[in-house]
């Protein structure tokens, strides 16, 4: 009976699966669109004035990668390459070769993007708990190399792995005798991904998955606790800003900081299933055919989801929390606001 069970939960689980491959294109098609914007409007020169909006752009641009090499592959899956077309050689050398760069690029990225949140929320905790106070952390270049220190670390841990993989010729080719378009006697050679090292394989894996767990894991634990620590200094801060002389400026470090604990919220939502899905791979003993095995084996496409759709919130949280960030959107849509007494009055540039 219970075997039965396991056996209809784990075929339930695999058709979820299924649908969150299309959801998470989905996602990253929509958040690849909002974030090509979100993106120009932190580059502008009013927006570039804090540490934590150069962190901001570090995590825009680190989703952006990521976003489009989810979109990427989902659309060779779907229609080209990867679509199982009898007519379409899937193993050729190019599309197995952007295939290794993308999971390099994906692990590199997803892993600073994540790490650069944790920043994003410790570095204004401190610049909260500081204020009155000039801070060298709260200047733009702080952000600038925290953003080369953490994805310089996160692209020297996948390099440790993917370094030593290739693309080797496997066999040959041949379209099937319905396709049209070849030569008679037509062939191509194709490729798969080989590790040069396939006796130190397991060991290597092994050391890559325990720092990427850790990691994980790690980043996991830190939100939570950040934001409850930003909780308590939105709540200082709004004492403050009702009682400060320069209402205006307190006010701005006020919604400057629900911004980023309403982000950092998020980065809860979005990191926590896979700081709890390393700790099962690495401390949980795993039985074969399990419904534990499933959900780890699916972990991946599921959080991958989630971090899509938390990238693609960021815009969105910015454009209704920050009047700054709403001010440069109109300057860089040639719209300027200014107000001449009691009037208000728009003019467009052309």
């Amino acid at each position: 009976m219970n075997k039965s069970l396991n056996e209809k939960l784990i075929n339930f689980i695999n058709g979820i699966a299924e649908h969150v491959f299309l959801v998470q294109f989905v996602i990253s098609a929509i958040g690849l669109i909002m974030n090509i914007p979100h993106l120009l409007v932190l580059l502008h020169n009013s927006m570039r004035t804090s540490s934590t909006n150069s962190i901001m752009i570090g995590i825009a641009i680190c989703d952006l990668i990521v976003l489009s090499e989810n979109v990427y592959e989902r659309v060779q899956g779907y229609w080209f390459f990867g679509s199982q077309n009898p007519c379409i050689n899937e193993y050729n050398y190019w599309y197995m070769y952007s295939l290794l760069i993308g999971d390099v690029l994906l692990t590199v990225f997803e892993r600073a993007s994540f790490w650069l949140g944790v920043f994003l929320a410790f570095t204004r905790l401190v610049i909260m708990k500081m204020s009155g106070t000039t801070l060298k952390i709260s200047k733009p270049l702080f952000g600038y190399l925290l953003i080369l220190a953490l994805v310089g670390l996160s692209s020297v841990h996948s390099a440790y792995y993917y370094g030593g993989y290739s693309i080797a010729q496997w066999g040959t080719w041949e379209p099937k005798k319905k396709c049209t378009g070849y030569p008679a006697n037509y062939s191509e050679p194709t490729f798969y991904r080989n590790f040069a090292d396939n006796e130190n394989l397991f060991k290597i894996a092994r050391r890559y998955q325990m720092i990427n767990g850790v990691s994980r894991i790690l980043v996991s634990v830190s939100y939570p606790i950040l934001t409850i620590l930003l909780i308590f200094e939105v709540r200082k801060s709004a004492k403050f800003a009702s009682e400060a002389l320069s209402k205006r400026n307190s006010e701005e470090r006020h919604r400057t900081c629900r911004l980023i604990l309403v982000m950092s919220i998020f980065y809860v939502i979005a990191s926590a299933p896979a700081g709890i899905s390393e700790y099962v791979q690495l401390f949980v003993k795993i039985k074969s055919n399990s419904i534990l095995e499933t959900l780890v084996g699916y972990g991946s496409i599921f959080i991958s989801a989630l971090f899509c759709l938390n990238a693609s919130s960021h815009g969105i949280i910015n454009f209704t929390m920050s009047s700054k960030y709403r001010k440069t959107v109109r300057k860089c849509l040639g719209l300027e606001t200014r107000s001449t007494g009691s009037a208000t009055f728009v003019s467009v540039r052309n």
